[in-house]
């Protein structure tokens, strides 16, 4: 069994594979390392650079001068952790407030 990457490890393997002019496929292939991995670690390295990045974005929602019948569409929010959530037009924005508080 493999023992856990440390970041200076994964630092060193993205700076390797910039250099090498390989792209990540053909890069995880010759040093056989899972690309899974070095998306992950990817991740883990930019959110350590940018600490201050909002989890959430601000928000606004305006009503539209359109009549409810005339509401087709909902307000969807995807979450970085994959939660989705479709919440109909026309909502009440308390509802809204709450539903986004339980995520």
């Amino acid at each position: 069994m493999k023992s856990r990457m440390t970041l200076a490890e994964a630092t060193a393997i993205m700076d390797r594979q910039r250099s090498s002019g390989l792209n990540v496929s053909a890069y995880c292939a010759r040093e056989n390392i899972n690309p899974a991995t070095w998306y992950y670690w990817r991740r883990r390295l930019l959110e350590q650079e940018n600490p201050e990045s909002p989890i959430l974005v601000p928000l606004r929602i305006e009503k539209s001068g359109a009549g409810s019948e005339e509401c087709k569409q909902a307000l969807e929010l995807a979450y970085p952790n994959g939660v989705r959530l479709s919440i109909p037009c026309g909502s009440e924005l308390n509802l809204i407030r709450e539903l986004i508080q339980l995520v």
